[in-house]
């Protein structure tokens, strides 16, 4: 194979792993939330959640001293987490419910799972996109002498991330190795 076969089938293997881990994780959550619903869970988040409620009244006293104009910006960073986009949530004031909370509490554990399972598939198919990136242009010295391991580190962080963030790795790399092949056909 040449070498660009060689790095197309490298791709083609990193986004099938990446979508590969997408679906196990989408079962993952299936599953919990088939055990969450018949096991009623829910009291453990609304406990979780009055946890967090009584911890955010004591650290937000200090809004007591603030205008409320100036909390804004506060607020809807707040809004933004927990709320979902297609909420059509309003108001000033943040609302904690139990459900929003565990949705949050679930999104961040699937993302550590599928980084975790990334990351173990990258060292186990020795998968490392930072090499050929490192092979793609000029690069400063200290990126050339990193180990290893830490391009497969990150390989398995981005293919844990899921099939979006592994394809725009891919096309820039793609547009990166294009550029040096001009740059170096025109020299």
């Amino acid at each position: 194979m040449t070498g660009l076969e060689t790095i197309t089938v490298l791709f083609v293997l990193v986004l099938a792993l990446a979508l590969l881990i997408e679906r196990f994780l989408e079962i993952l959550k299936a599953v919990y939330d088939l055990l969450d619903s018949r096991l009623d869970w829910y009291r453990y988040w609304t406990r979780r959640t009055e946890r967090l409620r009584d911890r955010l009244e004591k650290k937000l006293r200090v809004f007591e001293y603030v205008k409320p104009a100036s909390a804004a910006r506060i607020l809807d960073r707040f809004r933004a987490v927990l709320l979902p986009e297609t909420a059509q949530h309003s108001g000033t004031v943040p609302v904690l419910a139990g459900d929003l909370v565990r949705a949050v509490s679930v999104k961040t554990a699937m993302k550590v799972v599928g980084v975790g399972l990334g990351i173990l598939l990258a060292f186990l198919a020795d998968i490392n996109l930072l090499g050929i990136w490192i092979e793609a242009g000029d690069n400063p010295e200290w990126i050339s002498n990193l180990p290893p391991g830490v391009g497969m580190t990150l390989s398995g962080l981005a293919i844990g991330l899921g099939a979006g963030p592994v394809h725009k790795i891919i096309t820039t790399i793609e547009r990166r190795r294009e550029r040096g092949q001009r740059q170096g056909g025109q020299a």
